[in-house]
This record gives structure tokens, sequence and C-alpha cells, in this order.
């Protein structure tokens, strides 16, 4: 990835690819239910996907 100040519209719509999907597994689970470290795992990684998309 280029700096993160910098994404190109690829890298950008990866990211948004990547939060969009972590959010549906937050929300819906897709099937077996998440437990509370798994849950806090991809809350955080859906923080920092959406913070390198707020930086401009």
């Amino acid at each position: 990835m280029t700096d993160a100040t910098r994404l190109t519209d690829a890298e950008r719509a990866k990211l948004e690819q990547r939060r969009d999907r972590l959010m549906k597994l937050l929300k819906d689970g897709e099937g077996e239910p998440l437990d509370a470290e798994d849950r806090a795992d991809l809350a955080q990684e859906w923080t920092r996907i959406d913070q390198i998309l707020q930086r401009r």
C-alpha cells in the first residue's frame, strides 16, 4: 500500500470492501456466533481500516 494519505482508487475500494465484510460479520455472525475475543479483534480491524479511509 502507498502512503496512507494517498490511497489509490483500487486500494481504497479494496479497503472499503474489507471494512464492509467485517461489518457484516460483526452484525450477522455468518452462522456461528462470535466469541468476545473474535468480535473484539474484528472490531479493532474495522476501526483501523475506517481510520485509514477517513484520512485525506
